[in-house]
């Protein structure tokens, strides 16, 4: 086998910081990690007089990431969605990174975004006869995000 091949990560839990901050513990789902560029297709004429089509590279676009967490006490993620709801978007936009832990608890990978910002909050439905963990969702609009 070659010496480079490495062991997969496992995917066990994510912890979440918030301007170079621990930021609500830790999660159990982190998902939306997509970028995308959109591509542009023109035709133009070949030297021929053949259509021939090209691709250039358009807009890039970046998905929101959604993170869900058993709910406790910790209300901070909620604080920082109700700045939002006040309608302070740009002053409370911040750069984070999720970090993607292995069963020890060192991190393997850390996806690095900027410029995020709560757009949803999502709190789980309560029922009294049901015996399911809570679960609160969060998702962030960002401005891109870096895998390290």
């Amino acid at each position: 086998m070659a010496a480079d091949v490495q062991t997969p990560v496992g995917n066990y839990i994510f912890s979440l910081a918030l301007g170079g901050a621990e930021a609500a513990g830790f999660f159990a789902e982190a998902s939306g990690f997509t970028n995308e560029t959109h591509v542009v297709e023109h035709t133009a004429a070949n030297g021929k007089g053949l259509p021939l089509p090209q691709k250039f590279a358009g807009q890039m676009s970046w998905s929101n990431i959604t993170l869900k967490r058993g709910v406790d006490a910790q209300a901070q993620l909620w604080a920082w969605r109700q700045t939002i709801l006040d309608g302070a978007i740009d002053a409370n936009r911040k750069d984070g990174q999720i970090n993607v832990l292995d069963w020890t608890g060192a991190i393997i990978v850390t996806y690095k975004f900027i410029r995020a910002w709560p757009c949803k909050y999502s709190s789980p439905g309560l029922n009294a006869g049901g015996n399911e963990i809570l679960v609160e969702e969060l998702e962030l609009a960002h401005e891109g995000f870096t895998r390290a």
